[in-house]
């Protein structure tokens, strides 16, 4: 079985010193969870953990201010995000336990600060090994459980993501354009 820190070690072999760019650190960081994502991986009891009404949020690792970070995401069923971008941030997401429906989307227009509009561009339903790069300004999503089972997922992000940009659905394709401050569920780094 593989571990949280057999993971670290092969993320900060792939990741310092940090790729030149993010479709590269995308790359490196995508190939690593790939394997991980296919195979057991053991994840402590607390990155386990549900939350309510929200998905949980457990921070495993962190690098310094411009290093990579690492979270891992408790998703039962019926939670979900809306959509939401990850502020400029690179990020590959693992699912590596249950079921997840995700949800792509293309802005049409960001001119107006309050109100954006946006196109659904993909839905996939994905599930363990399944591995997705975000790239910006590809980064407008959506994650929802839809399924009987809690889902796990791994986020390996270029740095930590403390803020965000949702969009609340106002009409078919008008967005409310809402900041976010991004917390933990728990928040001691186990690696």
């Amino acid at each position: 079985m593989l571990t949280l820190s057999q993971l670290m070690d092969d993320l900060r072999g792939a990741l310092h010193p940090a790729p030149p760019c993010s479709k590269a650190a995308c790359e490196r960081a995508a190939d690593i969870l790939k394997h991980y994502s296919k195979n057991d991986i053991s994840l402590p009891e607390r990155l386990r953990q549900t939350s309510h009404p929200c998905y949980a949020r457990h921070l495993v690792h962190k690098e310094s201010e411009d290093g990579f970070c690492v979270v891992v995401m408790v998703w039962s069923p019926g939670q979900g995000t809306p959509v939401h971008d990850h502020g400029g941030v690179w990020c590959v997401e693992s699912c590596v336990e249950g079921q997840l429906a995700i949800t792509s989307y293309r802005m049409l227009d960001g001119s107006d600060p309050e109100h954006v509009r946006f196109k659904q561009e993909e839905y996939v339903e994905v599930g363990r090994g399944s591995v997705g790069c975000l790239i910006p300004p590809f980064e407008h999503h959506k994650i929802h459980n839809p399924f009987r089972t809690t889902a796990i997922t791994i986020h390996v992000y270029g740095h930590e993501l403390r803020n965000c940009t949702r969009y609340l659905k106002n009409s078919h394709d008008t967005f409310r354009v809402e900041k976010s401050s991004l917390s933990y569920s728990s928040t001691p780094a186990v690696c």
